[in-house]
């Protein structure tokens, strides 16, 4: 890849020579690279990103949302990567029109980050501070600024709906071996859906979310509390209901693995997740989103075993994949979890709501 990182460089106007070059293999969905540049005396780290048009079907639309939302964090001193303009255009993103290589790239600030375990509460209370400081800050940018880049992204009705059809269109012939899976999706789908559907007939506010806050996105820069944590990778940034922004994180972190494989909910990790979110939104949000925190643990966690196994019936066309399986796998884990949450939704509603209420009388949580 080194030729077409080189040229892309040399494009927005980066000079010197490439010393490294290492691709990064954290996310699911788009082609990252780290490369190392010398000018002279100076070494310089630089993300270069090619858009997945599987996943970011309006890529011109994707970007100009993160354009939008990193320069107004920014503006308020919440530290972001920077996005680097191509030469002197003014466009922070590059369309290569034809060949192997065609697509959208786009060159933004390498990160330096330390290595810090999803099983510390402390971290993970700083990682859920960290997007509860974003979603705060983004409350005052108007969500009708900003595109809608994939449609239904988080709604959980549509996202059973196109499981349903993939499993009866049965392009590659795999429904037969996802009966069961299929069979226990179905039995969570009515509850799991049920935000979404209150959603979308306007029971609670639109705001500016992240749409994707799992751990991996979010870097930490420190190895020392409060581990200087940085909010990355806006591609999925629209307008959105902010209760999942929170759930999408416990689905990240909460997962303890069971001897047999399946994953079980964390107390410990929910609860951390929760202190620090609503540390940064609980005066922002409203008793209707307060409520829907625990719920939309459900929705997200049993949403994403959805997508995960229509992929898989589709033929694995948006998620990364590693062997045949990969798909079928964490579907298989999801969905396990899923269930998990549902059996334990009134505990989890009984301990956010002690939570808030610390919170909101200013009490130690």
């Amino acid at each position: 890849m080194s030729n077409i990182t080189e040229m892309i460089l040399r494009r927005y106007g980066i000079a010197g020579s490439i010393v490294s070059e290492e691709e990064l293999s954290g996310g699911n969905v788009n082609l990252t690279f780290r490369v190392t540049v010398k000018d002279g005396a100076s070494v310089v780290d630089y993300l270069v990103q090619k858009i997945n048009p599987n996943a970011l079907t309006k890529p011109r639309a994707a970007m100009r949302n993160m354009v939008l939302v990193t320069d107004h964090l920014r503006k308020k001193g919440i530290r972001t990567a920077a996005l680097l303009p191509v030469g002197r255009s003014g466009e922070r993103f590059l369309e290569i029109p034809r060949g192997r290589n065609a697509g959208y790239w786009r060159v933004e600030e390498y990160l330096n980050a330390v290595t810090l375990s999803q099983e510390d509460p402390d971290v993970l209370y700083e990682m859920a501070r960290a997007f509860g400081r974003f979603n705060a800050a983004l409350a005052d940018l108007s969500p009708d600024r900003l595109h809608e880049t994939i449609l239904g992204f988080h709604n959980t009705f549509l996202r059973f709906r196109d499981l349903w059809r993939a499993a009866e269109r049965d392009e590659f012939g795999r429904t037969g071996q996802v009966k069961n899976e299929l069979r226990r999706l179905k039995a969570l789908e009515e509850r799991a859906s049920e935000i979404s559907k209150r959603y979308e007939a306007g029971e609670f506010p639109v705001r500016v979310t992240h749409n994707d806050t799992k751990f991996n996105n979010v870097l930490f820069t420190s190895d020392k509390p409060p581990y200087g944590a940085v909010v990355i990778d806006f591609d999925t940034v629209m307008a959105g209901m902010i209760a999942y922004d929170f759930a999408d994180s416990v689905r990240s972190v909460a997962k303890e693995m069971q001897p047999d494989g399946s994953a079980r909910l964390s107390e410990e990790r929910f609860r951390a997740v929760a202190r620090g979110y609503l540390t940064e939104t609980a005066s922002l949000l409203t008793q209707a989103e307060l409520d829907a925190m625990a719920p939309c643990t459900l929705a997200v966690t049993a949403e994403l075993a959805a997508r995960y196994l229509t992929d898989y019936l589709e033929g694995d066309r948006y998620f990364r994949i590693t062997d045949p399986e990969t798909n079928l796998r964490k579907a298989r884990l999801n969905i396990g979890f899923a269930e998990d949450i549902d059996r334990r939704m009134p505990e989890l509603c009984e301990e956010l709501a002690g939570i808030i209420f610390r919170v909101k009388n200013g009490m130690t949580v």
